[in-house]
Formats: C-alpha cells, structure tokens, sequence
C-alpha cells in the first residue's frame, strides 16, 4: 500500500515548528502498521526535520512556487490557491510512488492520524476498488476527549479515502478528494464504507486548512 502525505511549506505555515511536530506524530502512526507492507511518500517544498526515521518513508521536494500567503497579497485569500498547491502535491506523490507498484493508496493530512490496520485489511481485500471512512474519531488539539463522529466522517476529513492506484488521479483531477463526501468515481465506480474507523481527524491545531 502507498501513502502519500502532502507537506505545506513553510512560507504559508503559521508556527512551522508546531507543524512539523503534527507531521511527526502523524508520520509515526502511519508506520505503525500491523503489516510493514508499504511505502510513505512525503511530498514538501522543505524537508521537516524530525527525529522519527523510518526506512519505508521516501521525500520526495517539488521545485513549484508555493501558493501566495494573504500577507504578500494583502488580502484575504480563498481556498483554492492552497487546494492547487495540495493537489500538485498529491499529483508529484502519485507519479513519485508509481515507481513502487502498490495496488492501493491513500493520501494523509500531514496533521492526521490512521489506523494500524489498514495495510492489513487492504491486502485482504485487493481486489475492491477503495473504500470511504463513513465514520472516524475527531481530536481537538490539546484536548484530554477524543470522540466519535458515527456518520459523515468522510465530508469533514481529508483523511478518508482508500483507492486503486490506478484510480487515484482521477479523484485528485475530477476534484473528489477535495469534495470527499462524494463516494463514486465518474467512471461510475462506487467506493465502498471502510468496516471499521480508520483516522483521528485533528482540529483547532493551528495548522488545519479549514
């Protein structure tokens, strides 16, 4: 299985060093895998520096501007310039980590956490398309309560989708990843609901998008 993991760069990150600690912890429970089977592709301007090594994690630095801050433009900016930025991103991961040859892959928001099972459970069932995490765990940063959000997880986190390599640029470029409530391809093929929560979406961290 491939993961991907798009990295802001530092000119649009509030406190980079409270990033790269997110990234940290996101990328260790990443390679806590039950089944090692797997390869992390981290796609960044800068390279974090962490403590955490790791040999299934590749970086791979892409060389395009990063998107515009609201403090160099003066004014507030929409959504979209950082949307470009992250699906470019996810585009040089995909290209990156073909080289790797993985039935199935999954982008993870660097301020995430995943499941140790999911290698495990997407080599049991290879021949599915993907799958939609319906449900998942929220965190807010800093908080001692984690909680569960029972349904429509996969319409508030980015961490949620699980599909063939093969389809993968398609839910970048036909904007599903981004619109992630959405469960089926234009090609008509529907994602199935992952069976158990498969990501700890985290918020009020300084660092979400949204």
């Amino acid at each position: 299985m491939l993961f991907i993991i798009p990295v802001k760069s530092s000119a649009i990150s509030p406190s980079w060093q409270r990033f790269v600690k997110l990234f940290e912890r996101c990328v260790r429970s990443v390679c806590q895998q039950t089944d090692q089977d797997f390869k992390v592709v981290v796609v960044c301007h800068e390279i974090p520096e962490i403590e955490f090594k790791h040999p299934n994690i590749y970086y791979h630095q892409v060389d395009f501007p990063p998107p515009i801050t609201e403090k160099e433009s003066g004014i507030k900016l929409t959504n979209s310039p950082r949307e470009a930025d992250k699906a470019k991103k996810i585009l040089a991961g995909i290209e990156f980590g073909s080289q790797f040859n993985y039935s199935h892959a999954m982008v993870v928001d660097a301020d995430d956490c995943i499941s140790n099972h999911l290698v495990s459970f997407v080599k049991k069932n290879s021949a599915e398309p993907g799958w939609y995490f319906y449900s998942g765990y929220i965190y807010k940063e800093g908080s001692g309560f984690i909680y569960k959000k029972l349904k429509g997880f996969n319409g508030i986190c980015g961490t949620c989708l699980i599909v063939k390599t093969a389809h993968l640029k398609e839910v970048i470029t036909t904007d599903l990843y981004f619109r992630h409530s959405k469960t089926k391809l234009d090609t008509g093929i529907r994602l199935k609901m992952l069976p158990f929560i498969g990501s700890i979406y985290t918020i009020n961290n300084g660092e979400n998008h949204f």
